[in-house]
Order: structure tokens, then C-alpha cells, then sequence
């Protein structure tokens, strides 16, 4: 495996990484108070996605964009 493709799947698993805790994270302050009000778990759960989906969303655009301009970066430099 050469080294480019080794910084792209550090980069991959970085990205991954970091959209799973941002979600986690969203989730999660959104989750609690809704079930703290006395939402059962799961429609507590349906409600905090509702609420929260656009946050998620953009940070699923800038982890796949970086990724993207990253893998494009690598593979521009590398044809130089």
C-alpha cells in the first residue's frame, strides 16, 4: 500500500470519527430533555432527529466535502 493511500484512509477514518460524535453529541442534547419532559424513549428518539436533522446534515456534507478535497488534493500533488 503506498502512502497516499494510507493518508486517505487515515483521513476516511477521521471523518467518520468525527461525524459519529458530532451525532452522538446532537442526539444526545437534543434526546434528554425531550425525554426528561416524559417522551417515551422512542418517539423522544423520532422527535430529536426531527429537530436535529439539519445540524446532522451539515455536518455530513463538510465531513464528506473535506474527505472529497482531501482525496483530490493527494491525487493533484501526487501528479506533479
Amino acid at each position: 500500500m503506498d502512502d497516499n493511500t494510507k493518508k486517505l484512509k487515515k483521513m476516511a477514518t477521521w471523518t467518520v470519527a468525527i461525524f459519529a460524535t458530532v451525532f452522538a453529541i446532537v442526539m444526545a442534547a437534543l434526546w434528554i430533555p425531550i425525554y426528561s419532559a416524559g417522551t417515551p424513549a422512542f418517539a423522544a428518539i423520532g422527535r430529536a432527529l426531527a429537530e436535529g436533522w439539519v445540524l446532522i446534515l451539515l455536518t455530513l456534507v463538510l465531513c464528506v466535502g473535506s474527505y472529497l478535497g482531501y482525496s483530490y488534493y493527494i491525487k493533484r500533488k501526487n501528479n506533479r
